[in-house]
């Protein structure tokens, strides 16, 4: 076995190993020493930093799963390529020191103040977001080059949107931009059939600031108001990019040399009959055909992957609904404290397990129902020989 281990480590490439760490690592820092020193705001998922664990969790996904095909990239490593990859790894560590020891903070509270923020209390959670994305960014270009934001999409994808939309309620809080907010009032509606089907009685009382109040009988405290990202909204957007670029290169569609062929064979009929020929002969409708037979193969090829993406984001809206509807059950039998508890830290992780299950399940469908049709013949078997 010892022999093994030295023949692999001496296969190798440290060089190219040590290349495809130099990421995950310049994160990994910075969120155990944010985790040390300010613990507190892991404990929130909106306008929080236990995002950061799921970012994370994707980077080392997309890690993993590129690892090959990464450690195969050529790039002309020069001097300066090597000082600013080193420059833009150390600035997220940097940063945070800078930020807890340094005063760094103080800056970056003027800043906000200086653009405009309005619940500056929350710009430099949306700052941190914004700047780690671009430094990611940076690191990722300058290690992969253009390709490797292919292979890390995904997260950079959620750490960017989620900087994004902590940023837009940062300076455009609860019902300000009126499209993000039109979402509010179905989401709204529909937890409250939901809370009425269950016997509670709920109704939307009025609107304040451009937000649903939702009214329930028994509820402690005061009723809440439903905002864009409360509804919602934001988990939707992410949802949709993360799971078209999870499944970018997914084999979902129809074969495409099947299509051509049950259409080839409509044509050939419609070839036979003599006034259709005729109409054949004419390039420019020989032409129309042959284009509105490549829409139709692309649009059947395609609709395997639409139903995927539709069933997942109806998944999207439904779990955003039970989270409204656990937050209000919550208010209802155990008071305000706990309802505030459940809204700032565990109502995000309903849509932070949807996101990742949902993709994986899809991914492993395949091999999940093979083991599943295993297992079920195995009890049958089994079933038949207790009984013979």
């Amino acid at each position: 076995m010892l022999s093994r281990m030295r023949t692999s480590l001496s296969q190798m490439d440290i060089k190219a190993t040590a290349r495809n760490l130099i990421i995950p690592v310049s994160f990994a820092s910075p969120i155990l020493i944010l985790y040390v020193l300010d613990p507190g705001s892991f404990e929130f998922t909106w306008k929080g930093r236990t995002l950061l664990l799921v970012f994370l969790w994707l980077l080392l996904l997309e890690l993993a799963l590129g690892w090959k095909r990464l450690l195969s990239g050529s790039v002309n490593w020069t001097r300066f390529r090597i000082v600013a990859v080193v420059a833009a790894a150390a600035v997220p560590t940097i940063y945070v020191i800078s930020t807890f020891f340094l005063g760094l903070d103080h800056s970056i509270w003027e800043l906000g103040r200086l653009l405009g923020a309005t619940r500056l209390r929350d710009w430099p959670i949306s700052f941190e977001y914004l700047l780690f994305t671009a430094f990611l960014t940076t690191s990722v270009l300058l290690i992969y080059e253009i390709k490797g934001l292919k292979q890390f999409s995904i997260s950079l994808f959620f750490l960017g949107a989620t900087g994004f939309f902590y940023t837009i309620d940062t300076f455009y809080p609860s019902g300000t931009i009126v499209v993000l907010q039109s979402f509010a009032p179905v989401t709204a509606s529909w937890a409250v059939h939901v809370l009425n089907w269950m016997g509670y009685s709920a109704s939307i009382s009025g609107y304040y600031e451009g937000m649903p109040v939702l009214y329930l009988p028994g509820l402690k405290g005061p009723a809440p108001a439903i905002g864009w990202p409360c509804a919602g909204v934001h988990s939707l957007f992410i949802y949709t990019f993360v799971i078209l670029l999870f499944l970018k290169e997914a084999p979902f569609a129809l074969r495409k040399e099947v299509i051509r062929t049950t259409i080839s064979k409509s044509l050939k009929f419609m070839a036979g009959k003599k006034r259709i020929n005729f109409l054949l002969e004419r390039k420019i409708i020989r032409s129309a055909i042959v284009g509105t037979e490549k829409f139709v193969v692309t649009l059947l090829r395609m609709m395997p992957f639409y139903i995927i993406v539709g069933i997942g984001a109806v998944g999207t809206f439904v779990v955003n609904v039970f989270r409204i509807v656990t937050i209000c059950i919550i208010g209802i039998n155990s008071g305000p404290e706990a309802m505030n508890l459940f809204h700032s830290y565990f109502g995000e992780l309903f849509f932070i397990t949807w996101i990742m299950v949902y993709p994986l399940t899809i991914i492993y469908s395949r091999a999940i129902w093979a083991n599943l049709s295993t297992f079920v013949g195995k009890l049958k078997e089994a079933g038949r020989h207790l009984l013979g």
